[in-house]
């Protein structure tokens, strides 16, 4: 049996997956969309964070390694939900949140439909985001 090349083997992929998602101060991602929903694996290392807003779209988390937890903003009570390694988390659409990893991290994420997003209100998780990198910090 031939053993095919890692290029052959890419090029069998029902799914199109793309770099998404990576920032040489917070970690490297890839992303895809499959049935009108989108799709990514990212690492998030600890000192960064990954957030900081609000989706149209429900949102849903797996943790696959390290630790971390999400931070969200239910009207005004702030909530903190730990990432469990196996336990799907979701974010409900239209809440503020936002990921701290306690050490790298891994996460496989997904959203009912695009990856669409707009920012907190500024200072909803400052406590959390200022002495740290996130991605909203580095597309400015």
């Amino acid at each position: 049996m031939a053993t095919l090349s890692r290029r052959q083997r890419r090029k069998t992929l029902l799914i199109d997956i793309s770099e998404w998602g990576s920032f040489k101060e917070i970690g490297s991602g890839v992303g895809f969309t499959q049935d009108e929903r989108f799709y990514t694996i990212l690492e998030t290392r600890k000192g960064a964070y990954r957030g900081n807003h609000i989706h149209p779209y429900a949102q849903y988390t797996l943790l696959i390694s390290g630790k971390g937890r999400y931070v969200r903003q239910d009207g005004e009570v702030t909530t903190e939900l730990r990432l469990e390694r196996g336990k799907v988390l979701k974010v409900e659409a239209g809440v503020p949140h936002v990921l701290v990893p306690e050490e790298d991290c891994v996460t496989f994420e997904w959203w009912d439909g695009e990856f669409v997003d707009e920012p907190c209100r500024p200072g909803t998780f400052e406590s959390l985001t200022s002495t740290r990198v996130g991605p909203d910090k580095l597309r400015k």
